[in-house]
């Protein structure tokens, strides 16, 4: 078995209480494991009934309560009394882990840790140095599905390891290394239809799916996609199809019919559309777009600018590094390379309007505090819920406010 995790994920505590500015038990549902719930069963007193009462019997799931779907176990000092009165063995799976996550691969694990977490979110943001991935392999196998696509993910494997390189590229702007990215995984899709094209079809191949090995030539044009953008200068103009429209402009769109400020609105007025996770996060979106309609775009261009110098590509890199890591390799289950990797710079550029927003609100100042409450508030409402999750996955492959020719003109 393989592991792979970014090398802050042990320096991770947990630091609960009133000492926390946010709690992990409540906005989303905790659902208790089979393992658990028979220890569970045999707790007696005023807490056994209460996990009997709040506990479903089928499903584990816990019942919430307040507009905040606070866990039932979750006491007014933010402590959980199930830790109070049994200790932490007593803890279910989710609750025992998060914000830890383990992401299940053929004999790899990938492991990370949510920054929906407001603890481990500022110390995301306030890190200097550039993250890394840290490797270590056990002796242990998994039992796994057999259909798993292996020559996909290794490819994955590949193209992933060197784009969180180049999202360390300091000796280019954000701007730019977001571009590349976003060209290589382009490219690389290309390659990637290609060889889905050579699947054997029909009924039974839908039931025991195959999963074709990427010819020596793809492999081969992957490689020379990857090399090209994380090196410029070797760049060819075979591969370079994005950053080729870029300098001919072939793929701007028309700024006198749709301004950056109105591709970022339009951005965050999807968030909208999804399951609302906190209460407050609807008018709070709301209150946004409402002080962006009342700017012109030359006072957005303006202030925007001057944001820019005042914050630092550091805390965007740390980010978008985050959700390359976290997404890239999930595309091994649809195929979708390039959604993912657009949706790790959308949840950046998105971070960093909100970041804006509030800068211009405080009178052109912004705390550290205030930066980890809007990027982790934006994370638990896309990530602690699956269906915001699915939503999110499908705008960026689909709708057209997330295209590849707007995503090129802000970035530019």
């Amino acid at each position: 078995m393989v592991y792979y995790y970014p090398d802050y994920f042990y320096d991770f505590k947990c630091v609960g209480g009133k000492s926390c500015p946010d709690s992990c038990c409540h906005i989303w549902q905790i659902t208790v494991d089979k393992n658990t719930y028979k220890k569970y069963k045999s707790v007696t007193g005023e807490l056994g009934r209460r996990m009997a009462d709040k506990i479903d019997k089928v499903t584990g799931k816990i019942t919430p309560h307040g507009e905040e779907h606070r866990c039932e176990f979750l006491n007014e000092d933010n402590l959980c009394d199930i830790i109070l009165e049994l200790g932490e063995d007593y803890l279910c799976e989710t609750c025992r882990t998060h914000p830890r996550h383990e992401e299940v691969y053929k004999n790899v694990r990938e492991l990370s840790i949510s920054i929906t977490c407001p603890i481990a979110c500022k110390a995301l943001l306030m890190r200097e140095e550039p993250a890394r991935i840290c490797r270590k392999v056990s002796s242990e196998t998994d039992r796994f599905d057999i259909y798993f696509d292996e020559p996909l993910f290794n490819q994955l494997l590949y193209v992933r390891n060197n784009m969180l390189k180049l999202t360390k590229r300091r000796d280019m702007g954000i701007g730019g290394r977001m571009l590349f990215m976003l060209g290589m995984a382009h490219d690389v899709q290309m390659r990637m239809i290609e060889r889905q094209k050579r699947k054997q079809k029909g009924f039974i191949h839908n039931i025991i799916p195959s999963y074709p090995e990427f010819t020596e030539q793809e492999k081969s044009e992957i490689k020379s996609i990857v090399d090209a953008y994380y090196n410029p200068s070797a760049y060819d103009k075979e591969y370079g199809y994005v950053i080729k429209s870029v300098v001919s402009r072939k793929l701007f769109i028309n700024s006198d019919t749709v301004t950056i400020k109105k591709a970022m609105s339009d951005m965050i007025f999807a968030l909208c559309t999804m399951e609302q996770l906190k209460p407050t996060w609807f008018s709070y979106l709301q209150s946004v777009l409402n002080v962006r309609t009342q700017m012109t775009d030359s006072e957005y261009l303006s202030n925007l600018k001057k944001f820019n110098k005042e914050i630092t590509d550091i805390q965007l890199e740390q980010l978008l590094f985050y959700f390359v890591y976290l997404y890239c390799l999930s595309s091994v289950y649809d195929g979708q390379l390039f959604a993912k990797i657009k949706m790790a710079v959308v949840n950046t550029l998105i971070i960093r309007e909100l970041w804006f927003m509030k800068w211009l609100e405080e009178g052109r100042h912004i705390t550290i505090d205030e930066q980890v409450e809007i990027a982790h508030l934006f994370v638990r409402e896309v990530e602690n819920s699956d269906e915001n999750m699915e939503q999110w996955d499908s705008l960026m492959q689909r709708n057209p406010r997330f295209s590849l020719e707007l995503l090129v003109d802000i970035l530019t």
